[in-house]
């Protein structure tokens, strides 16, 4: 094989990998990239700050590959398709923070604590929750925001919901296909349990009083409804929390095109 050619299947593959897509999204959105230091993890981020003073939308990765199979672990959990960040990309706002998970596209040389336990049992520990929300502080600076919406597709609502349960600065929370019990969920899909994780159903109450909108898809096989009511079901303040059913989405695709038309949606309001 020709250098030549080796060179052009090396530029090929690198053009296609999950952190050249991840850049040409956030490129074409006008998002800076940087990483940022948040308790135990670096954290990528892609972020416009265009309106300081007003508030914050936090967009949050979903788990990424964690999995190539039902038994085989991803070395690396980088999506490749990263739904947040199509997300984010869409957003009108003019003070937008995507949030990648941690060990999402960055170097493990630069975060020694990046082993499997973070993409699998314990991608919703508390080291984690703690990170982001560490991160989130340093944009919520940046932006010179005083309020933040959260928005969180798939485990990333998980993690919105418990890091809002820490915070007093959450005025809204919207979840896209959003892990907000994963005990109903694995007992569901008859998979290990996720020892090891906090779980956003326990914080339920805690939340209740935060107005949220949690989208589900009607074609995912992968988070039912039944997911977001079980969390409902433990909130014991319904006024607050919306359950919105979207037609012809999977769990991953179609969320990108509907997304303008669903932020059009309002929180409810719950004063």
């Amino acid at each position: 094989m020709s250098l030549a050619l080796i060179l052009l299947l090396t530029q090929g593959c690198a053009s296609h990998s999950p952190e050249s897509i991840a850049l040409k999204i956030s490129k074409m959105a006008g998002l800076q990239a940087d990483e940022l230091r948040g308790g135990d993890f670096v954290l990528r981020v892609y972020y416009k700050f265009m309106n300081p003073g007003a508030p914050l939308h936090i967009y949050l990765e979903g788990d990424g590959r964690a999995w190539l199979s039902g038994t085989r672990i991803s070395r690396n959990p980088s999506p490749g398709n990263p739904v947040a960040l199509h997300l984010a990309a869409r957003e009108p706002g003019k003070n937008v923070m995507y949030i990648a998970r941690p060990c999402q596209y960055v170097s493990f040389a630069k975060n020694p604590h990046c082993e499997y336990p973070y993409w699998t049992h314990k991608r919703f520990s508390t080291e984690v929750i703690d990170s982001v929300s560490a991160v989130i502080d340093m944009g919520k600076k940046k932006a010179q925001a005083n309020k933040l919406e959260i928005i969180g597709f798939s485990g990333g609502g998980a993690v919105a919901v418990l890091v809002s349960a820490q915070r007093s600065d959450v005025y809204g929370i919207r979840t896209v296909a959003g892990n907000l019990d994963h005990k109903v969920w694995t007992r569901h899909h008859k998979v290990d349990p996720l020892n090891g994780s906090l779980n956003a159903a326990d914080v339920a109450k805690k939340v209740a009083n935060i107005p949220q909108i949690h989208y589900i898809g009607s074609q995912d096989e992968n988070m039912g409804r039944y997911v977001a009511e079980s969390f409902l079901s433990k909130a014991g303040r319904i006024d607050c929390i919306k359950i919105k059913t979207v037609k012809g989405v999977t769990h991953s695709k179609g969320w990108e095109q509907a997304w303008s038309r669903l932020l059009t949606n309002a929180l409810p309001d719950c004063s």
